[in-house]
């Protein structure tokens, strides 16, 4: 189907993909269905999209001479960049297409029209189910532009979590483990490195905030915990030491990417949240401790609420284009074990986790000859962007650092 006007929810469109400051409506935009629109907006669209991608200036398209008319019509509109705005927009270019397709099969020869008609009810159909999704092999381009975009990864600064483990955006990854194992400690180790390159929100539902926030200022300044953890302790602490604490409130009131949240969270209101932060300051990812106890919408039982959970924060994640990290507690049961290895299996009793996450880790931790260290062991059981295996940290709880190994 060939559509040769452009109307002006084209024109609206395209200038609020130039407008917008949120990624968030930009992506929405860049999602319609090409076919909704006309030959020359599909033809700016394509064109966008790889620019993008080859890091080219998406400026310069405004003044390549094809496409220089619509774009100044499109800049004259008075258009508000609302989420309604581009969802109405859209259903005009979804209704005009549908029309003409209609009009076309009118004029279709009959010994052609079933044909025709199989071929209209099969896109509709593949239309109504956003899970299918088709290639036209001349649309190679832009297809593999799109998967590098959809790919975009946020990054710790460790070279060997980074090569192997990927915490893609639009992705939900889950790190399990039994009671006391450290994976607390290990998550906020990584969200902290987050937050060097990228902006990020942990709730935790077990933890309250002071303890989490003593364990940060342990792992930045390499204070035993314990020193931080009442009055009495804390004036006990070297002249340095308490510089040391100084200087690192100072560092964080010049920049801070990372937010956190306690309380006992419904999932709704997580999604509220991360919707706001979004909106207002940007956002690359977030952090949950842990899922089993964010509260579920569904009245039904355990293994429901927990799939329930587990399907928004994988839907969270595409949404709001972010990386969403969740905790998983293991059963105790797994100790009983002569193999205290974790595999994919311990994660089942827990909803559907093994289907949803993109990316699933099991923590264990083991003794070592050093008193205040453990060797705790990363499995990389499950890794759609990567390989699996094994990564060990030495741990020290004292102040809950870790260290490749």
């Amino acid at each position: 189907m060939k559509i040769d006007t452009i109307c002006y929810e084209e024109k609206a469109l395209i200038s609020m993909l130039y407008l917008a400051s949120d990624i968030k409506y930009k992506n929405k935009i860049k999602n319609i269905p090409i076919k909704y629109f006309s030959s020359l907006v599909q033809s700016f669209i394509k064109k966008y999209k790889t620019y993008e991608m080859k890091d080219l200036s998406v400026d310069s398209l405004l003044e390549e001479k094809e496409y220089k008319s619509f774009l100044a019509e499109a800049f004259e509109l008075p258009v508000v960049v609302l989420e309604e705005n581009i969802d109405k927009y859209t259903k005009v270019l979804e209704n005009r297409y549908y029309k003409d397709c209609i009009i076309e099969l009118a004029n279709t020869p009959n010994e052609l029209i079933k044909e025709k008609i199989n071929e209209l009810h099969s896109e509709v159909v593949k239309e109504n189910d956003k899970s299918v999704k088709v290639a036209d092999i001349k649309n190679l381009e832009s297809l593999f532009y799109e998967s590098l975009e959809e790919n975009e990864t946020v990054k710790t600064g460790k070279f060997r979590l980074d090569k192997y483990l990927k915490f893609t955006k639009r992705d939900l990854h889950i790190i399990g483990a039994r009671p006391g194992v450290g994976k607390s400690a290990f998550v906020l180790y990584i969200a902290l490195m987050m937050a060097q390159f990228s902006r990020g929100l942990f709730f935790s539902l077990e933890m309250p905030l002071k303890q989490i926030v003593q364990r940060i200022i342990s792992n930045q300044t390499r204070i035993e915990l314990e020193k931080l953890e009442n009055k009495e302790k804390f004036k006990e602490l070297t002249a340095d030491e308490k510089e040391v604490v100084n200087v690192l409130f100072k560092k964080l009131l010049r920049k801070s990417n990372l937010i956190l949240y306690d309380g006992n969270f419904k999932i709704d209101e997580l999604e509220e949240y991360i919707k706001n932060e979004k909106e207002i300051n940007g956002l690359d990812y977030i952090v949950v401790d842990y899922l089993q106890l964010v509260k579920s919408n569904v009245n039904s039982k355990r293994y429901e609420q927990i799939t329930d959970v587990s399907i928004r924060l994988k839907q969270i994640a595409k949404d709001y284009d972010i990386a969403v990290i969740a905790l998983s507690q293991l059963s105790r049961e797994i100790e009983k074990r002569a193999d205290k290895d974790i595999y994919l299996a311990d994660f089942r009793e827990s909803g559907q986790i093994e289907q949803d996450a993109s990316t699933i880790l099991g923590l264990t931790t083991e003794p070592t000859t050093t008193e205040y260290k453990e060797l705790m062991k990363v499995q990389i059981l499950k890794n759609r962007q990567g390989q699996l295996g094994v990564m060990k940290y030495e741990y020290y709880k004292k102040n809950q650092t870790f260290f490749e190994v």
